[in-house]
């Protein structure tokens, strides 16, 4: 009988889905395009989807000035789950009583000192030129909308 024998190598990994690329997004999504730098779910979920893509972005962005989020449904990405969870724990986010989460003194600390906005510069400056434009009320809209769907 054959014997099949197999090596373990390295792969390299997209850095999309490395955690602490995705920790850095986060924390920047909260810096700097979130009121109160606290978001929900649904709306980092949005945000990291829409900033994977140029026509997303744009469709965001129009959103962003026209009040009204024009984007009905969006992809929700594992690995930003698994990101959160390590920065909650790492305690440079809180999870709010109300599922939501915020940016913590130690996160913003932690943006300050590693310079993150600078290391990321195209990234920040798409964050910035969003801004806060994108509410809570627009993606709970949306959400209704999915409900009524249903």
């Amino acid at each position: 009988m054959s014997k099949i024998e197999f090596n373990r190598r390295r792969a390299a990994v997209i850095p999309d889905l490395r955690p602490m690329y995705k920790i850095a997004k986060i924390l920047m999504i909260l810096a700097l395009c979130c009121s109160g730098k606290k978001a929900s779910l649904l709306k980092l979920h949005l945000l990291n989807w829409a900033l994977l893509d140029s026509q997303r972005f744009k469709a965001l962005k129009l959103s962003a000035e026209q009040k009204k989020l024009l984007l009905g449904v969006w992809g929700i990405d594992p690995s930003l789950n698994m990101a959160l969870q390590f920065a909650v724990s790492e305690k440079l986010i809180l999870r709010l009583a109300n599922g939501s989460f915020q940016l913590s003194d130690l996160g913003l600390e932690f943006m300050n000192k590693s310079n993150m906005i600078g290391l990321l510069p195209e990234l920040s400056l798409e964050m910035k030129a969003l801004g806060k434009g994108i509410t809570e009320k627009m993606v709970n809209e949306a959400v209704r909308k999915w409900n009524n769907e249903i």
